[in-house]
């Protein structure tokens, strides 16, 4: 892995003189997958980048398990100092460009394990699982990486299958909750919710949307499909069709993939309905019981092996060359990931 000093001179002169690091651009190769990452010079890093690089690498590495392969040849990545955040991630964002941008806010100081087990990473790069929708139907790539977010966590083994169904429902709770929009159908609010502060029930809902794509395309069509298989047949024939893209669009291309009628049922149902999280039917083919402050899970064999099929643990796809574990350890890519 090499690490290149990058920066203006008068900055470099700056950064020397206020006994600071000045910026660095770390390029690694995951993959196949080429990413330039760009730090403050007040993120407290290795000389190989690490533990930011190694970070990276495991959350494109989780990412990957949804289609085999990561569906981007390149992303550029900056990340920035904030001390405004108890997390070792503060919050990140996504710029469509070519490449793709993500740019991450973060604790300068943070641990791997820190930035391992901090949800947002997961989500930023979910976000490039699809083409951008618009504004006006950013329900859809804000529904598919919160539903992702867990369920990367858990196939990588940074958090348990149970914890990330724990964490899910969670999520639908805050949609639920979340007074603002109420009352309003999913169609009208998700191209006003930055204006009107409803990006909890937009997500959650979305996030709910794609919870039932998954579980019906699973159910019922024995195991032969599911949304991960419909994301990489999806980055097989599209993904790199230079269009712009709206969630019709996008329903009728997966639709194609997989089971059109399934995508175009729960479309109509999610656009046209009020916009909240609507996951009941969901939960009881999960086998999954919500009480008042918990959860029941039916162990019994097919609601168990569903459960598991959408969260359990992944090998890392056969092509990435090396598997960074929570403390650092390099393994070969035919260990099991954590």
């Amino acid at each position: 892995m090499k690490s290149i000093r990058a920066g203006l001179p008068c900055a470099l002169l700056l950064a020397c003189v206020a006994g600071v690091r000045a910026a660095d651009t770390h390029e690694l190769n995951v993959g196949g997958v080429e990413l330039v990452v760009e730090m403050d010079g007040g993120i407290q890093a290795a000389e190989d980048g690490g533990p930011w690089t190694d970070w990276l690498a495991n959350t494109l590495r989780a990412t990957s398990t949804v289609t085999g392969s990561f569906p981007r040849d390149g992303v550029r990545i900056k990340l920035r100092s904030t001390s405004r955040s108890s997390s070792p991630i503060a919050f990140g964002q996504v710029r469509r460009s070519q490449p793709p941008q993500l740019r991450f806010y973060v604790s300068p100081n943070a641990s791997l394990e820190g930035l391992n087990g901090d949800w947002r990473g997961y989500h930023e790069f979910a976000h490039l699982l699809i083409p951008f929708p618009g504004n006006e139907d950013i329900w859809f790539t804000e529904g598919l990486a919160s539903y992702y977010q867990y369920l990367l966590q858990s196939r990588a083994g940074v958090i348990s299958e149970r914890r990330a169904w724990e964490k899910l429902l969670d999520g639908f709770r805050r949609g639920e909750t979340d007074r603002s929009g109420r009352g309003r159908t999913l169609r009208s609010l998700s191209p006003k919710m930055w204006h009107e502060r409803a990006q909890k029930r937009v997500y959650w809902t979305g996030a709910a949307f794609f919870l039932r794509i998954d579980i019906r395309l699973r159910t019922e069509t024995g195991g032969g499909h599911s949304l991960d298989s419909a994301l990489a047949a999806f980055h097989n024939c599209c993904m790199e069709t230079r269009r712009r893209w709206n969630a019709r669009q996008l329903v009728e291309a997966l639709g194609k993939v997989s089971i059109a009628e399934i995508w175009r049922q729960e479309y109509l149902r999610t656009i046209n309905g009020l916009a909240e999280p609507q996951y009941d039917d969901a939960l009881e083919k999960l086998g999954i019981l919500r009480l008042r402050s918990s959860l029941l899970f039916d162990d019994s064999g097919s609601t168990k092996a569903l459960r598991r099929a959408i969260a359990g643990p992944r090998d890392y796809p056969a092509e990435f060359d090396r598997i960074v574990r929570r403390d650092g350890a390099i393994q070969a890519s035919t260990s099991p990931a954590l």
